[in-house]
């Protein structure tokens, strides 16, 4: 007996931990699994895309609840294009119903890595929108709802960072952390993700504004036998 009592245990301190982190609250509380088939991905064109976890519509694998993991996530972005960038279009997977005012936010000219304090009424700029999946208890969330800001004429200049988010109406997709930085509203502060080893997925498409540094070199080129 024993023996059998030692291996249930050793089996419950392997297995234990891989559990603690299939949640969607920081407090450990199980996440029930009903994972969502994921959406067909956005045909808009764009010159420029970055999604924090590597790849484009990057297929999340957890996701943290707006009630125990924390209301907006955002992450920080360096524009080292070389070029301007417009913002085009913003995807974030998750679920619920709609958004409030502060549904997307973008801060620009940042002097930091993240925003000062008061959540997302310090935002640059915002807007409302209304996640595609409308189910708010699917778990991880994998369906992107992708947001068209192109209206908002949101520059980012050359050489500067940037940060985005969204408002976790429901649950919003995360990955293992994968050295990408993100932050979630917890408790009134920006409570690093990196910290309960987990990193939001966000993703964000640009165009280039003016005309790229290739083109303008390009045109000198064909101009030298006119």
């Amino acid at each position: 007996m024993s023996k059998l009592l030692i291996a249930v245990v050793v089996l419950a301190l392997v297995v234990s931990p891989a559990l603690a982190e299939m949640t969607a609250c920081k407090d450990g509380t199980p996440a029930k699994w009903r994972p969502a088939p994921p959406n067909e991905p956005s045909g808009v064109r764009y010159d420029y895309a970055y999604n924090t976890g590597g790849t484009l519509d990057f297929v999340p694998d957890l996701g943290g609840s707006a009630d125990g993991w924390g209301e907006w996530f955002i992450t920080t972005v360096l524009n080292d294009t070389g070029n301007d960038l417009i913002l085009l279009e913003f995807g974030f997977p998750c679920g619920g119903p709609a958004t409030g005012a502060y549904g997307w936010v973008v801060w620009t000219d940042m002097g930091g890595l993240i925003p000062p304090g008061g959540g997302a009424t310090t935002a640059d700029y915002f807007g409302a929108f209304t996640p595609f999946d409308p189910d708010p208890t699917v778990f991880p969330p994998t369906t992107y709802t992708y947001v068209d800001v192109s209206a908002e004429y949101i520059i980012i200049p050359d050489g500067t960072y940037f940060c985005f988010g969204f408002d976790n109406t429901g649950h919003g997709g995360q990955t293992y952390f994968n050295g990408v930085d993100t932050w979630a509203w917890y408790e009134g502060f920006w409570d690093p993700d990196q910290d309960w080893g987990r990193t939001a997925i966000l993703q964000v498409k640009a165009n280039y504004y003016g005309t790229p540094v290739e083109e303008t070199t390009w045109c000198a080129i064909k101009g030298l036998y006119r």
